[in-house]
């Protein structure tokens, strides 16, 4: 197994599919900003790979998918930082695996929540279990989504249900 350098992301080959799985049960699988980082690195790794013919993303425990970013981690950074370094990572590593060459699935085995939506929305294909609950919550925090989340989720889920999610808070199940 490749090393992405973070124990909470890890990525595995397992014939021609790429499996990176966001190991964060405890805190609901929300991203920190080196989680974040080695998103970014998984991509590059999963393009570097000539077998893989589909990746996959998913998160570890039966919870959550991906509950967005942390908001602790979000405490430790000055406005100005958040804004610009935060923001901007994630867009880079959100995009780098919205742009993967093979087929990205999100098999969204938990709530999918904030980030965690904006994540799902780079994949080609998202596989939700039945209990799975998806939105954006940021309305609750006076922030919109921050990583392409009010562009790309509106090509996914429509432009309807993300002003229900981005203006009203309203949170989906599958």
């Amino acid at each position: 197994m490749p090393d992405t350098g973070d124990s909470r992301i890890r990525l595995a080959f397992e014939g021609h599919v790429a499996l990176v799985t966001i190991a964060r049960p405890e805190k609901l699988n929300a991203l920190d900003y080196e989680m974040v980082a080695e998103l970014e690195r998984a991509a590059h790794l999963i393009e570097l790979e000539q077998g893989v013919r589909v990746a996959i993303i998913t998160g570890e425990g039966e919870k959550s998918f991906c509950a967005g970013g942390d908001i602790e981690a979000w405490s430790q950074r000055s406005p100005q930082d958040f804004g610009m370094a935060w923001v901007r990572h994630g867009h880079r590593a959100f995009d780098a695996l919205a742009r993967l060459r093979q087929p990205l699935i999100a098999a969204l085995n938990g709530h999918t929540l904030g980030g965690g939506l904006e994540l799902a929305a780079t994949a080609d294909f998202r596989i939700a279990e039945q209990h799975v609950k998806l939105g954006s919550p940021e309305t609750g925090l006076g922030i919109i989504p921050g990583w392409s989340g009010t562009q790309r989720t509106v090509r996914r889920f429509g432009s309807q249900t993300v002003r229900r999610m981005a203006l009203l808070g309203d949170i989906f199940t599958a």
